[in-house]
């Protein structure tokens, strides 16, 4: 005997509410998302929030208008996702040897290795902090990164790309003209290294995480950056990175380097002159 109730259930409704529901819940997250800005506001570090430009499953970044204290120019807001969303489980391959690199204290430690709440906050505070520390190391080498202005809990402001309209593109979305394309993928092979130098890896780069601003590469995102001298896996995440550099200059006509050799060359000279 049929049971009716589930006859009467209609798919494409019990779909549609679904969505909903979906949507509902990213809204109220980023209102919450927004809500970390007003301490900025309220203490006139910023201004003006004047629009959402990228959402991501960590983080969502807002074009703001910064106080005169800062210049008064357009800024960007990076606003790290609430720690219940985040998977630290799978951050664990960056995450090895980070400790060693930022040298935090005793109590610290101990949190960072509890899988309590409060251990998560620890790992959540030490995750946006490594990427305020990474870009501030690399802004000083003269990396092409953007300039770390303030961190104030889950937001980091940094430098704005692009003017009051819309930002600079993502170069996945940029057609390069056909004698811009080798000395950007120089650019983006020096930068590499340079971040080599001041021992650190990107680990997620591609064409997804570089700016195309007045010609040039702005290189961004880098909470999962890893040193090389404490994470076992950082030779491989830098095979990876240049192996997803040349995924987008291939199309050009460029000379791409060997992604594991051209890596190998990097490591002897600068992290292990004997691997």
């Amino acid at each position: 005997m049929t049971n009716r109730r589930f006859e009467e259930i209609d798919p494409m409704e019990e779909k549609l509410r679904s969505a909903r529901s979906l949507e509902e819940e990213e809204q109220t997250v980023e209102e919450a998302l927004l809500a970390q800005l007003d301490p900025l506001l309220e203490d006139h570090v910023i201004e003006e929030v004047i629009r959402p430009i990228k959402s991501g499953k960590e983080a969502v970044v807002y074009c703001c208008r910064a106080s005169e204290a800062l210049g008064g120019d357009l800024v960007a807001a990076k606003i790290y996702r609430p720690v219940e969303r985040r998977s630290f489980k799978k951050d664990a391959v960056y995450q090895q040897g980070r400790e060693r690199g930022a040298r935090p204290d005793a109590r610290t430690l101990r949190a960072l290795g509890k899988k309590t709440k409060r251990g998560r906050l620890h790992k959540f505070s030490a995750w946006i902090a490594h990427e305020m520390r990474t870009l501030s190391l690399l802004h000083q080498a003269g990396a092409d990164v953007p300039e770390p202005l303030d961190r104030v809990g889950p937001v980091i402001l940094m430098e704005y790309f692009g003017d009051g309209e819309r930002p600079a593109p993502v170069l996945v979305n940029v057609g390069l003209d056909a004698d811009e394309a080798q000395p950007l993928y120089a650019d983006v092979l020096r930068n590499i290294e340079l971040f080599l130098v001041q021992h650190r890896v990107h680990a997620d780069l591609s064409a997804y995480n570089m700016l195309y601003v007045d010609g040039r590469i702005v290189i961004i995102d880098f909470p999962q950056s890893v040193d090389p001298r404490y994470n076992d896996d950082a030779f491989d995440l830098l095979v990876r990175d240049v192996r997803n550099v040349n995924a987008y200059f291939e199309d050009y006509a460029v000379d791409l380097v060997d992604p594991f050799y051209h890596t190998l060359a990097l490591w002897r000279q600068h992290v292990d002159p004997m691997r």
